[in-house]
């Protein structure tokens, strides 16, 4: 369950919004048509059996009072409506729900009437439940939850309203109370996005409920309008950012450019900076888009991949040797070596370990789940190398087209035979254990390979040589073992 914060200025047509208002005169007018129709069809055979004027006494009387349509709610009739797409669970006392939705919208608004106004003064929270969440979340849960909700959040001693709507896959409810309480005092809550998600946390725990990251998932192919626009957009701007070879701000918009992807910077009355980025005649805030779009984040996670690799280029061991040629033996032109750059460390808020990494390098294809600007649930997107581009590529759709060359295999298979081969015969790092001492004199010394967890020091330490590594990599597992204590049998 994820809540979201909305503020208004008007109760009536938050009130309205939440009860489905339009729905609901959209299908009273159908439901009028219908009734006009078979009033139609069934005039001739009422003026046969009556008479011109039988209209106004006996059997046509008693026939006109049977198909007499029911009062036009108007969608006023909070209780008995017609639409099934919301439900009223729960409400103050001091709420007439029975008067429609003028009338609540007025009571709702009532405390905040009783001081100076204020700006946004409709309270409205969304509490979003994950799909898988659905078999369980009944009237009576929810209603527990959101009545929860706001009491951990300080939204008390207000009058308030709570609204489920069946549209949507997931479960879900709106709350729409005043935002000045009844001692016309101003409930500041709704501001405190940090309390937000620590109260989220504790009822999800609490109820055993799935705990969201973003907006719930949208069905794609019933997207209309920007949003049509806005959901490729991120995933060609995504795209440009993975590719290795985008290493600074202006190779960025280059090929962003190349997209047909345009980047605006705009200065408000602020004075602070916007960024946009545009596609044909639609442009979107970076933020509308994905927080981490920003320019301020990018220009660092460029700077980090700039000296990631350069790193790696600089790191001692890593420059291969090159081979005496005999002059009287010509040597053939062997095929250029494929080489696959490695994958940024984190591609849209989502880390990349080791492993997909490897995995990557590999040929293979990962997976990493992002979440979209429509939604909280990850979206499964693959990840792999295009051998005939020579680039990353980034999709929703699982690749079973995807395949390895040949040559890329056998080069794999050499490199990997080359390895196991050279294993006895080396120099190789042994290092115990970290359940046990790690015994000063132990360093360089034949036996077993190279730990897992020294070779995550070393890539996090890409600049130092192996002694100095080996000697912090010592004294922290030292440190680790002292704030541990002593094993006890």
């Amino acid at each position: 369950m994820i809540a979201y914060i909305i503020s208004g200025s008007g109760f009536g047509g938050c009130v309205d919004y939440v009860t489905r208002r339009k729905l609901e005169e959209k299908l009273y007018k159908e439901q009028s048509k219908g009734l006009k129709a078979d009033e139609r069809k069934y005039e001739p055979a009422k003026r046969l059996a009556s008479g011109l004027e039988a209209h106004v006494s006996g059997a046509g009387a008693r026939w006109q009072s049977h198909q007499d349509p029911p009062q036009r709610n108007k969608g006023e009739d909070i209780i008995d409506h017609l639409s099934k797409d919301w439900k009223l669970l729960s409400s103050s006392g001091d709420i007439r729900i029975y008067e429609g939705r003028k009338a609540m919208a007025d009571d709702i608004a009532r405390p905040s009437r009783q001081r100076k106004p204020i700006k946004d003064p409709v309270g409205h929270i969304s509490l979003d439940f994950h799909p898988d969440d659905a078999p369980k979340m009944t009237d009576e849960l929810m209603t527990e939850v959101a009545q929860e909700y706001m009491r951990q959040m300080g939204l008390t001693n207000t009058p308030y309203i709570v609204v489920r709507h069946f549209d949507k896959a997931h479960p879900h409810c709106h709350i729409v109370f005043s935002r000045v309480d009844y001692d016309g005092k101003i409930l500041t809550q709704t501001t405190n996005f940090k309390k937000n998600e620590r109260v989220c946390k504790a009822l999800n725990l609490k109820h055993r409920l799935t705990q969201g990251k973003s907006k719930l998932n949208t069905d794609v192919s019933k997207l209309r309008g920007k949003d049509k626009i806005r959901y490729p957009l991120v995933h060609n701007i995504a795209g440009v950012y993975i590719r290795p070879e985008i290493q600074d701000w202006n190779s960025f918009l280059i090929a962003l450019k190349q997209q047909g992807i345009r980047v605006k910077e705009k200065t408000g009355q602020s004075g602070k900076t916007n960024l946009y980025y545009c596609t044909g005649r639609h442009e979107f805030w970076y933020k509308k888009l994905d927080s981490f779009f920003s320019r301020e984040n990018l220009e660092l996670k460029f700077k980090a991949r700039r000296e990631k690799q350069q790193a790696a280029k600089t790191q001692p061991g890593t420059a291969p040797q090159p081979k005496p040629q005999r002059q009287s033996q010509p040597k053939s032109k062997q095929p250029e070596p494929i080489v696959i750059p490695p994958l940024p460390d984190i591609v849209c808020g989502v880390k990349i370990d080791r492993l997909k990494q490897q995995a990557y390098q590999e040929g293979k294809f990962i997976s990493i789940g992002i979440c979209t600007p429509g939604g909280v649930v990850p979206i499964n997107h693959w990840i792999w190398y295009d051998f005939d581009k020579r680039e990353p590529v980034m999709s929703r759709t699982y690749p079973s087209d995807h395949k390895i060359p040949e040559a890329f295999l056998r080069q794999l298979a050499a490199k990997q035979s080359a390895v196991s081969s050279s294993q006895g015969a080396g120099i190789r790092l042994s290092l115990p254990s970290l359940g046990g001492n790690i015994p000063e004199e132990q360093g360089f010394a034949h036996g077993g390979g190279v730990p897992d967890d020294f070779k995550h020091f070393l890539e996090l330490h890409p600049g130092m040589s192996i002694e100095e590594a080996l000697h912090r990599f010592r004294d922290e597992q030292k440190a680790k073992l002292r704030r541990k204590g002593p094993k006890l049998h």
